[in-house]
């Protein structure tokens, strides 16, 4: 009985490897899918029917889980989630147009960083010298990433402006997540990016052709699978073991980003993005050991 509970455990880690490595892999595309479109289609267009789309991928969910889809415990939350979701979107979408997606990606693995920051600023949390010093390690490698001394773009700042408002939205889900159900919150944020979307997108709309619908509909569904997947892994293996994998997307965006842009990313941004992740990887094992201790461990403190 013990060799088949050891046999299962590892058949559930195992998936949950896979999972999480695929599901990197088709958000690396589907963000490499809107740096190209948006050669020929603006970024808040996209970002709108990336959000709409969404909503269609997630229908049949209704036949499997009725009104648990609606239901929710804070309409209010679910809102507001939204609304910072859908902005942050808007300003991934429109940075993956001006920077390159290395860069992007790096930028983007800063959330961790930024959701203990606000945490400590809003929900009062304590956090020890440990994860401020991961805080300030993370922070001069976002300085490396950007070179200020060179200039200070504006894909950069749509980028950390992304990863602020992703941050915000993860300490709403936290909450959300005492009582509502993972197919509930993700069905509420895609409603709630809809109309923000859809408001920028009236500055520069244009009508998708035949062939951009469909790419359309890659970036939606792309974007769907991939992060069901990063959940589903999260669900079957340990957090601490499989989070950190998430960071092997920084490969992809680099060799994406080689084969379809010619862009090859300088030592300088390898630099940057292993103390960004460094830093991020350190402050998610430190909450996770706190929040979790192994039962064979003693609690550790954060000091």
């Amino acid at each position: 009985m013990a060799f088949l509970s050891d046999s299962s455990k590892n058949s559930a880690m195992l998936k949950a490897i896979i999972f999480m490595i695929i599901g990197g892999i088709s958000i690396t595309v589907m963000q490499a899918s809107v740096k190209l479109l948006s050669g020929s289609m603006h970024p808040f267009v996209i970002t709108f029917f990336r959000a709409f789309l969404v909503l269609f991928i997630l229908l049949p969910a209704l036949f499997f889980y009725g009104n648990k889809v609606f239901s929710t415990s804070s309409f209010k939350l679910q809102a507001i989630r939204g609304a910072i979701g859908g902005a942050g979107m808007l300003c991934v979408f429109t940075g993956l147009s001006m920077i390159s997606l290395a860069e992007a990606t790096t930028l983007l693995f800063t959330v961790p960083i930024f959701a203990t920051l606000l945490s400590v600023v809003f929900l009062s949390e304590r956090v020890g010298i440990r994860r401020w010093s991961a805080i300030i390690v993370g922070f001069l490698g976002i300085l490396v990433v950007m070179r200020p001394e060179v200039s200070f773009g504006i894909g950069y700042a749509l980028l950390l402006c992304a990863a602020i408002s992703w941050s915000i939205s993860i300490l709403i889900a936290k909450k959300l997540t005492e009582k509502d159900s993972i197919i509930s919150i993700t069905f509420w944020q895609a409603t709630g990016c809809v109309p923000i979307a859809f408001c920028a997108s009236l500055l520069v709309w244009e009508w998708p052709s035949i062939e951009q619908i469909l790419w359309l509909f890659g970036i939606a569904g792309l974007g769907t699978v991939g992060h069901a997947l990063l959940y589903a892994s999260l669900k079957l293996g340990r957090v601490s073991f499989i989070l950190p994998l998430d960071y092997i997307r920084i490969i992809w965006s680099s060799v994406l980003g080689f084969v379809l842009f010619g862009y090859l990313p300088t030592l300088q941004l390898y630099a940057g993005s292993m103390m960004i992740i460094g830093a991020a990887a350190f402050i998610s094992y430190r909450e996770l050991k706190i929040a979790k201790p192994l039962s064979e461990e003693p609690a550790i403190s954060d000091k």
